[in-house]
């Protein structure tokens, strides 16, 4: 996952606070959308302990969007992100090169994201400062097992998570990023920047909202439905990428990213585990904080990324469907058909 994700999902955060918190977490909820500012952070990553850290220097507007400069800890190489209202673009600040493609709505709001927080989530808080801003610190609990904990330092005047730290649930990978500047700036202070006119970016096919009925038309069946744990929603409607079907779903703070495609094998990446459920095999990838889980089932291939512990992420693969390897003889019929098929050609 890149900083900027990380950095992204830091924002949408609140709980069930006391009496001393309700306006402050209100702040949280509507902080991108009337507050600009700008400043510098460090993210830093463990997993096993090895650390992996980036500078991120940010400036944000509500008029005009959010303009990200990422670079590692240890070098100077930059990737520059513009987040606007409609579009996102992504390039290398050397070479000038890189993609943009269109800004996908219909996500719930961060206040609906907050009552979910509310529901899943134990918050305990207590006055604090940071940066010689007063602030509220925030420590989340989750009330379910398997998913990932949370402490947050919230600036009190403006509602701006000033520094966010995320624990996996075995707590042996965390994710920390936090303000080491912060400027409060006035809404409009962005609108002269524009982004370089010599860029060459790559226009990203659009993603488009599809309804399951739309999905089954294209295919000619619906994929199975994938089971939830607890306390999960979609953030997104169903988003078709190709031949890649996606939907995003959050508690309020973890979030779970289901992608699935017609196929009949899955095509996990070199690094994956294979792991033997009831049902068949289900290979399993590590990455921080997030575990990705490849399986197949009913014809469909199914990739999960999670913020939650393996076992609870397996039992979503359990729950929606494994289904069996292919046997050899299936193998050699199935490479027999494709070296047909490509004789044909």
């Amino acid at each position: 996952m890149t900083p900027l994700a990380v950095w992204a999902l830091s924002l949408a955060l609140g709980g069930n606070a006391p009496a001393a918190a309700p306006e402050v977490l209100d702040r949280v909820s509507f902080a991108d959308q009337q507050v600009a500012y700008s400043g510098e952070q460090l993210v830093t990553t463990w997993e096993e302990k090895l650390p992996q850290a980036f500078w991120v220097h940010v400036q944000h507007d509500p008029a005009v969007g959010t303009r990200l400069v990422i670079r590692s800890a240890a070098g100077a190489h930059r990737q520059v992100v513009w987040h606007t209202p409609h579009h996102v673009l992504q390039y290398d600040a050397r070479t000038r090169q890189g993609r943009v493609y269109r800004f996908s709505h219909g996500r719930v709001s961060r206040r609906t994201q907050v009552t979910w927080l509310q529901r899943n989530y134990f918050l305990t808080a207590s006055p604090t400062q940071l940066l010689g801003r007063p602030a509220l610190r925030l420590h989340l609990t989750p009330r379910h097992p398997g998913r990932p904990r949370a402490d947050l330092r919230v600036d009190t005047e403006t509602g701006v998570v000033l520094r966010s730290e995320r624990i996996s649930p075995d707590g042996r990978s965390r994710e920390l990023a936090t303000f080491v500047r912060f400027a409060v700036r006035p809404v409009g202070w962005m609108r002269p920047s524009r982004p370089p006119a010599d860029l060459q970016l790559q226009r990203e096919p659009p993603v488009r909202s599809v309804t399951l009925d739309e999905v089954a038309a294209r295919w000619g069946r619906q994929p199975p439905e994938v089971w939830l744990p607890a306390g999960f929603y979609p953030m997104t409607p169903y988003l078709l990428e190709g031949s890649v079907v996606r939907r995003a779903y959050s508690d309020g703070l973890a979030t779970l990213l289901v992608s699935i495609r017609p196929a009949v094998s899955p095509q996990p990446p070199a690094g994956s585990r294979p792991v033997h459920r009831t049902g068949g095999p289900v290979w399993v990838q590590s990455a921080g904080l997030r575990q990705v889980l490849y399986w197949t089932y009913a014809g469909w291939s199914f990739t999960l990324i999670g913020e939650l512990g393996p076992e609870a992420l397996l039992e979503v693969a359990d729950r929606t469907g494994v289904q069996p390897a292919p046997t050899v003889l299936e193998a050699l019929l199935r490479w027999l058909g494709h070296s047909l098929r490509l004789s044909d050609l």
